[in-house]
């Protein structure tokens, strides 16, 4: 059969790279592949499930194209591409070669004109030809011969469209009127004018009236009122949009479509390209698809649900953990070999546990209906115990609950999961007798979290970056109005809970080794199995625990700060002369640039409003004195509407606590952050701020206490740089900043002034974090040139910290990453961009990063071994909460002096370096007082 592909390689490789955005793939070395990586996939989805008979990749040339020439502005609102994309340009053309694959491209036309251009000619020799690109452009081509294929993407599946499926979409008789269609209503991609004022379905009613635009302009007299206008006026634009929407089919390409004819690849070419890409999976993969002609594993839902889908149990995939060299291993669907099962009786169970009764390591995924953990509904449970054998459990069904409790609570199994600490949140609250619920697990988040912390680390994307699978679709969401997923377990039957369920188990036991050979080869297995794994029971813990709130307090403090809000609205319209919505930035726009002229340069967003975010409402304070007014006013109702107002709400009926989730995986840094809610960002120095600490007190009869690292980054800062002036300040417990005030201004610290103290404290914070002189004069609210002679003399009185500084950045440039003093690293691709804006970013990340890792990393282990002393101890007091450099305990009072020895002593000996680190501990019924 002559079945020719013809692939739109930009339209491809963007289209990979975006999705990707968030879970880039980053190689060793710090270079993004995630454009590749994607490409590739798609290719080779076309050439396994596909199997053309020829087939060509047609790229865009450099230097305009004659619609270039004939509109000047054409694709000119697009964003200039991203750098990672120029780069990964001309290796998918070295690969492509490799596959012996034909790369099309011709001086002056698109890669559109060029696909037109082959697709008809090989119309005419009998061909059936697939466009494969998502662009609505090339829909005017479709014909009986020539067909639309777009690829599957986030979740969707691949699309074929014929004649038909075209003229639905948009409503017309014949393919060849897209091209009408997109004269009317442009192309803001493409920067097609269009005529103005008519959007698409206006534009299909004018076709269907008039059946083309040539026709249309030559009876404008029959339309009525503003369209008739809109039309005469842009007449010669809608003529000229359709000469630019208008696909090419005669450019001048020296391929014939024989030369187009699918030869062997040069597999010694192309995975020597692959290894340098450490595309690992990909070079076995590809390989036995070329041995042989392999069928993928077909999910039982639906096998036309799934067809497009790349496939976790391709023969190509399969691996059990067990075998160091493993074998591709022939499973059929689940219609027949039901190796994901639903257990709902003792006996099925009993024959379950039979199969795992030798596995030292089994996969588990827990369903729990909520979005906050403690609160959340036990649905169900699912297990894998390798080769593809995994069942699913209704928690309905006590036996099998039971079960799962105790498989949970065996040492002597490894659970494996992608959420160990919900497992273990869901697991405690099922369990009374106060035993751990959950011993020897292990977590593919968190060590992927380790290996490339700034990406996504689900399931779903961790079986597409190490196992080339893609997930089956959770059964049980539904989009919400905000566009997010929604997890409805009560409206879904059992048999599609099941095999996505299973799956999940599934794949957590798959990952296992990948992952843990990964985080053993970058020389962090100590760090995930002596810090981030254990701390997944104490931040379990603490989430169970809870936090204490004096409601009363907050009503009072929430009532304050609303007549404060009150009374500042009231000022600022009086100060601008009249009234308006503060809270709306269009109109305090309108009010500082329009009515009182503060900045003639002001600039607007894309919507035409003017920007009124803080960074520039800064520069604008001394200038008027409205502008502090709307800020505080900013600021307060932020505090009110985010803590004030939606702390009540957050609290649990049955508790009377608030129960954050803590999460694990977020932060670059390594830092633990909180969610429903935020507790890590209520402010500390203003007076609002504190009265929302003073509502979080001790259980009754209690004492709340608070411990918190002094100074911890700047001292890691005198560690880092080795620096003998402030590692001797740090000994001797002198005022460092009154230290570093009379280095600077030549004087003793007995003569530096508070406003000279307070000049080296900014600077002592922000100079190691890449302040600029412009962003420090900002801070201070200084000259310009002072600031500069600040930044200047600090270097020069400090120069084992430039020298740090310096270093790290040329470390990054070597390696691509930063590490912590314990290991944690920070990948940095854009640290060689030449773009200056981005590569600034990362030269920042790369001076603080191990800064910001290693607290991160100390405080953890402060946690953990605080938790696992109170635990030998048997002590009655719990840790509730952690912020930052601080940790919170609910404590009982006759425990008081041990629990003050034990944390200051544990947190001040997390680290062992050259710097001493000081943790203080604060003692009263509510946090603010005792912090």
């Amino acid at each position: 059969m002559k079945r020719l592909f013809l692939l739109d390689a930009y339209a491809l490789i963007f289209r990979a790279y975006y999705a990707l955005i968030k879970m880039p793939r980053i190689t060793q070395s710090g270079f993004n592949t995630s454009a590749i990586f994607g490409f590739v996939n798609t290719l080779e989805e076309v050439l396994r499930k596909e199997k053309p008979s020829h087939i060509a990749v047609c790229f865009d040339p450099a230097g305009p194209t004659f619609r270039n020439e004939a509109f000047e502005q054409y694709k000119g609102e697009r964003a200039s591409t991203p750098e990672d994309i120029k780069l990964s340009v001309p290796i998918i053309k070295e690969i492509v070669k490799a596959y012996n694959i034909p790369v099309v491209e011709v001086e002056g036309y698109e890669a559109d004109d060029v696909i037109g251009t082959l697709a008809k000619k090989a119309e005419k020799e009998g061909y059936t030809t697939y466009m494969m690109t998502p662009d609505k452009d090339f829909g005017q081509l479709v014909s009986p011969a020539v067909l639309q294929y777009k690829p599957a993407y986030r979740g969707q599946d691949f699309e074929i469209r014929g004649e038909k499926e075209v003229c639905e979409r948009y409503g017309i008789k014949r393919t060849s009127q897209v091209i009408d269609l997109l004269a009317l209503m442009g192309d803001k991609i493409d920067n097609i004018p269009g005529c103005p004022g008519v959007g698409e379905k206006t534009a299909i009613k004018l076709i269907e009236e008039f059946d083309s635009v040539d026709n249309l302009v030559l009876h404008t007299e029959e339309l009525k009122g503003a369209l008739k206008k809109k039309v005469e006026e842009n007449k010669e634009q809608i003529l000229f949009s359709k000469y630019l929407a208008t696909i090419c089919t005669d450019v001048p390409v020296e391929e014939s479509i024989e030369d187009l004819r699918l030869r062997p690849a040069d597999r010694d070419k192309l995975f020597a390209i692959f290894k340098e890409l450490e595309f690992k999976t990909l070079i076995d993969r590809v390989g036995r698809r070329m041995n042989a002609d392999e069928k993928p594993f077909v999910n039982s839902q639906s096998v036309k649900k799934n067809e497009g889908r790349l496939s976790l149990f391709d023969e190509d995939e399969l691996d059990t953990l067990s075998s160091p060299a493993p074998e591709p291993v022939n499973l059929k669907t689940l219609d027949h070999s039901p190796h994901y099962i639903y257990i709902d009786t003792v006996e099925k169970l009993r024959e379950f546990e039979q199969k795992g009764s030798d596995a030292e390591i089994c996969g588990i995924f827990i369903i729990a209906d909520g979005e906050n953990e403690v609160s959340a509904e036990w649905i169900g449970t699912s297990v894998a115990f390798g080769d593809g054998t995994a069942a699913y459990m209704p928690a309905s069904f006590t036996e099998g609950r039971m079960w799962i409790l105790d498989l949970m609570a065996r040492p002597d199994i490894t659970k494996v999961s992608c959420n160990s600490k919900r497992d273990y949140v869901v697991a405690a609250r099922s369990r009374k007798d106060g035993e751990n619920p959950l011993t020897n697990y292990f977590d593919v988040s968190l060590a992927h979290y380790l290996l490339q912390p700034e990406m996504r680390h689900n399931p779903e994307n961790l079986s597409v970056t190490y196992l080339n699978y893609e997930m089956l679709p959770n059964p049980g969401t539904s989009s919400s109005r905000r566009g997010t997923k929604i997890w409805n377990s009560r409206d879904v039957e059992n048999d599609l809970i099941t095999p996505w369920a299973c799956e999940n188990a599934d794949i957590a036991l798959r990952l296992y080794h990948p992952l843990l050979d990964e985080v053993r080869k970058e020389d962090m297995e100590s760090l995930l199995c002596d810090i981030e794994l254990p701390l997944v029971r104490v931040l379990a813990d603490m989430e169970l625990t809870g936090v204490r709130i004096d409601v009363d307090a907050l009503n009072e403090a929430a009532r304050n700060m609303e007549i404060r809000i009150n009374t500042l609205e009231g000022e600022i319209c009086d100060i601008a002369g009249e009234k308006f919505n503060v809270g709306s930035p269009s109109k305090v726009g309108e009010i500082l640039f329009d009515k009182l002229s503060l900045d003639s340069k002001a600039k607007k967003t894309k919507t035409g409003q003017y920007s009124t975010s803080e960074d520039v409402l800064e520069k604008l304070v001394t200038k008027h004195p409205i502008v502090s007014k709307i800020m505080e006013f900013r600021a307060l109702k932020k505090l009110y509407t985010t803590y004030l107002t939606a702390l009540p709400a957050a609290i649990n009926p049955v508790t009377g606590k608030i129960h954050t989730n803590y999460n694990q995986t977020v932060t670059a840094t390594g830092r633990i952050s909180s969610t429903a809610p935020n507790l890590q960002n209520i402010p500390v120095r203003d007076d609002e701020g504190r009265e929302i600490r003073r509502a979080f007190i001790a259980d009754p009869g209690h004492l709340f206490l608070s411990a918190d690292y002094s100074q911890i980054e700047l001292r890691l800062v005198a560690d880092f740089a080795n620096d003998n002036t402030m590692l001797q300040a740090f000994r001797d417990g002198d005022d460092i900043h009154a230290i570093t005030a009379a280095r600077i201004y030549h004087k003793t610290p007995q003569e530096v002034t508070d406003n000279e103290r307070r000049k080296a404290k900014t600077a002592n914070f922000g100079i190691i974090y890449g302040i600029s002189a412009f962003g420090l004069s900002s801070r201070l609210n200084i000259p310009r040139g002072e600031a500069k002679e600040i930044i200047d003399s600090y270097f020069a009185t400090f120069p084992t910290i430039h020298k740090y500084m310096s270093d790290s950045v040329e470390h990054a440039r070597e390696k691509g990453y930063v590490t912590t003093r314990m290991g944690r690293k920070r990948y940095l691709p854009d640290i060689n961009s030449k773009n200056p804006v981005v590569r600034g970013y990362a030269e920042r990340n790369a001076i603080n990063a191990p800064i910001q890792g290693s607290a991160a990393d100390i405080i953890k282990r402060a946690m953990v071994d605080i938790a696992r002393e109170m635990r030998e101890k048997q002590m009655k007091s719990r840790m509730i909460m952690q912020v930052h450099d601080e940790l919170n305990f609910d404590v009982v009072p006759e425990e008081l002096p041990a629990m003050q020895e034990m944390v200051s002593r544990l947190m001040e000996n997390a680290y062992k370096g050259r710097v001493t680190l000081t943790a203080s501990c604060g003692v009263a019924d509510n946090w603010l007082d005792a912090h």
